[in-house]
Parts: structure tokens; sequence; C-alpha cells
């Protein structure tokens, strides 16, 4: 059987996905798997052994426009997969493997689309976690139902080891340190006070003595500059786009801890089994809160979450329309207290 997975845009459901991608393994050993990911997410799915192929889709490149696209349905045709598993609810993702010739479609409903899956399963409640969509999906598949997802992702050697060249490269001097994504690029409302996290890393530099590692792409570069100028004590390196998402990865394995907005790299550095810790506001953390079920190596799950809950949140806002109290009510205290639970 070749089985083609329509994988998901955003690094965050890259790893909220990995049970689904585990279960399907564990229920089709035999089946060649192949992945359809976005160029921002293929470097994660070559580092799963789940994982036979990766094929590159690129909106802005070869595939971009309605050409485009009728090129990739052609390229999917010509490798004669069996069935495919659409993680992503677009209509666009369906109309491109209906065209494909996929016989077999399984996807969530949603967007008009269900004429286009074979097998189209019920939209999940809004507040269910994420985890558990995807795990549906699968079983829809035929795949075995889980009932204890495990999202752990064991970092390989050759990807820890990248990852140490990429922090020297930027200035690390070797010192332990905490990871750190306090941007959210494309999601204004999720970012806690520069200021505030620049108090958390001081902190934690008089306490444990660990620097700071700031990850970002290069569209990041100038609020984690904005940080830097307001650090007082604690070392920093900043590595916004200065490492791929898989040596990113590979960054927040290594690290002590790791301190963030909700974003995609508070989700990796909860699969690495880091100590983690999240600032939540306008998003919902019962659905897309970084995995904190059992994991097969054995480790704790050590993943806080940090919010103040107001009457409008969750409200899923990319900007807030009154006066961001969902953010501004969590204090430097409420994060450090976080910081010492995992620790």
């Amino acid at each position: 059987m070749k089985t083609l997975i329509r994988a998901t845009n955003w690094i965050g459901d890259v790893a909220m996905s990995l049970p689904a991608l585990k279960a399907l393994r564990a229920s089709f050993p035999s089946d060649r798997i192949s992945v359809l990911a976005r160029p921002f997410v293929a470097d994660l799915y070559r580092t799963r052994h789940e994982v036979n192929e990766v094929i590159v889709e690129d909106p802005k490149g070869e595939h971009r426009g309605s050409a485009g696209r009728a090129r990739l349905a052609r390229e999917l045709r010509e490798r004669d997969f069996d069935r495919a598993i659409l993680f992503p609810r677009s209509f666009g993702t369906a109309l491109t493997l209906f065209r494909a010739g996929i016989p077999q479609r399984i996807g969530h409903r949603g967007e008009g689309r269900s004429v286009l899956l074979t097998q189209p399963v019920p939209a999940p409640p809004r507040r269910e976690h994420q985890v558990w969509k995807y795990l549906k999906l699968v079983e829809a598949a035929g795949g075995a139902v889980v009932s204890s997802p495990d999202a752990s992702w064991a970092v390989p050697d050759d990807l820890s080891r990248r990852a140490r060249e990429r922090l020297v490269e930027a200035g690390w001097n070797g010192e332990p340190f905490v990871a750190a994504h306090v941007a959210s690029f494309a999601h204004r409302a999720k970012r806690w006070s520069v200021t505030r996290f620049a108090a958390t890393f001081d902190a934690l530099f008089r306490r444990h003595r660990l620097g700071v590692v700031l990850l970002g792409s290069a569209a990041e570069k100038g609020m984690n500059a904005e940080l830097i100028a307001a650090l007082h004590e604690a070392r920093a390196v900043d590595l916004s786009g200065r490492s791929r998402i898989d040596e990113a990865l590979g960054v927040v394995g290594l690290a002590r801890l790791f301190v963030g907005n909700d974003s995609g790299l508070s989700h990796l550095a909860g699969a690495a089994g880091t100590p983690t810790v999240v600032v939540f506001g306008p998003t919902d953390p019962d659905a897309t809160r970084p995995w904190d079920g059992p994991r097969s190596d054995g480790r704790p799950a050590r993943i806080r979450v940090v919010r103040r809950r107001t009457l409008c949140a969750p409200c899923l806002h990319t900007r807030c329309p009154l006066d961001h109290r969902c953010m501004t009510g969590v204090a430097v205290a409420d994060v450090l207290r976080a910081c010492d639970d995992v620790m």
C-alpha cells in the first residue's frame, strides 16, 4: 500500500500530528509512507524514520498559482498512490488530491470539500486537542486506536551536532542556556511583553547561570534585538535566521529550559523532552498546548502553561481589539514559578 500524508503547514501541528504518524506506521508497517509538505516543515519530516519519502510542495515556486497546482496534481498522479490522508482542512488541499486521482482520500469535513473526499470524517469539536483530531484520521484509514498518544521526538545525534555548530557560529560559549522564542511573527496577539521576557531571563541567569538562545526566523531578528537591548545580566545568542527548522529542534533539545509564547517552537521543545514553559493568551491551551501525555522514552513531560484567565479569552484574534489583558495580566513571577516547577 502506498500512502500519502498531506502534512500540516505549521511547525506546532507537525509535532501535534506526530502521534498520528507513529500510529499509522505501527498499524501499517509494510506501507510506503510519503509526506507532502511545504518547504518550511519538510526538513522536520526528513528526521522521522516512519517516513519513506518527503515530497515538497512549493507554492511560491514550481507549484505557484493554478498552473503550479495542476502540475503538482500531475506529479502525484504519476506516483500512483493508493490512499491519501489529509491533515489540513482546506478546500485546496482536497482539490489537489482529488485531481491527482488518488483512489482513497481521507480528511475532515469542512469548507465544502466533502464531495472531494472518499471518506469525509466529521469535523471535530473546536476545543478538542489537535492530537486527537489527527489520530481520528488514522483511525478512519483503518489504523489502530491509540489510547495514550506519544508525541515524544528523540533528537538524532547528527542533528544535535549540527545544532551545536550553529550555536558556536552564532557566538555561543558552551554555557548552559534557556532556549526562547519571544516573537510570533504571524500572530501578534500571542506575544508576551519583551521587557517581561528580558526580566525573566535576567532572573534565570541570576538563579541558574543560564544564558539565553533566541530562536526565530530572519523576519523576527528585530524583535530579538529589542529583547537583547532590554537584558541587564543574561548573556544572549541570537540564532534568528541562522538555523534550519530541524536544527532548531536540535537546539531546543540541547537547552536546559524553553520559555516562549504559544508557537511551533514550544511544541518542538516539549516533544524533545526539554522542560517547557509557554505563555498563552488569545489561543486555547485545551486545543493547542504542547502535548503533555506519556512519553515512550519514559521521561516525564515537564510542560507548564502560564495564562491569565479572562472572559474574552480564548478569542483567537491575531490582534487584540481591547487592552490585551490576557497577556498583560501574566506577571514575570508567574513565569518564573512555572520555570521552577519544570526544572
